[in-house]
């Protein structure tokens, strides 16, 4: 194959890796939003007035593809009781989803992981790394916003992707 094609052929897939970052509780299954949310954890604290529901210790929370583990997740409510904002945080939160039917999991992890529903903004904060079908991205933080699909890759020191080599097909 001719090199410059290869190197063509590499960017077109970086690309459509960078695609594999895909928000929390939104752009998934069509089906995930549909199922019951499970939530479990060791300690449960709800401060009504504030709107705020935080869950403590091994928490878990599973709503059809969507999975995230964590030591703590916020959660926190408007005044209509929708929910606002999550905020996982730990020594690292994990995040997989399946984002459409055939595509791999997603697989993230970071320190925090902070989703706010009005404005459809992700936030990765601290450790993150991003991963899909072989393909990793680690950063310090990460910036994701939903409606333009845009993202941002920042933190100390560089940020890294690593994209596995693809065997080469004979034509």
């Amino acid at each position: 194959m001719n090199p410059s094609l290869k190197i063509i052929m590499r960017f077109v897939y970086l690309v459509a890796c960078l695609g594999a970052l895909r928000p929390v509780l939104v752009q998934a299954l069509p089906e995930d939003k549909n199922q019951a949310l499970h939530i479990s954890a060791e300690k449960q604290e709800i401060d009504l007035k504030q709107g705020v529901v935080i869950y403590i210790g091994d928490v878990k929370l599973v709503q059809g593809t969507l999975e995230i583990t964590a030591d703590k997740v916020h959660v926190r409510k408007d005044k209509n009781q929708v929910e606002e904002s999550f905020t996982a945080e730990g020594n690292l939160a994990h995040y997989q989803q399946q984002p459409e039917a055939g595509k791999p999991i997603i697989h993230a992890e970071a320190s925090t992981i902070h989703y706010n529903a009005k404005t459809e903004q992700l936030t990765l904060d601290k450790n993150v790394s991003i991963e899909q079908n072989g393909s990793v991205t680690k950063a310090g933080h990460v910036d994701y916003d939903i409606k333009s699909q845009t993202a941002k890759f920042s933190g100390n020191g560089r940020v890294e992707t690593v994209i596995p080599a693809k065997p080469e097909t004979k034509d």
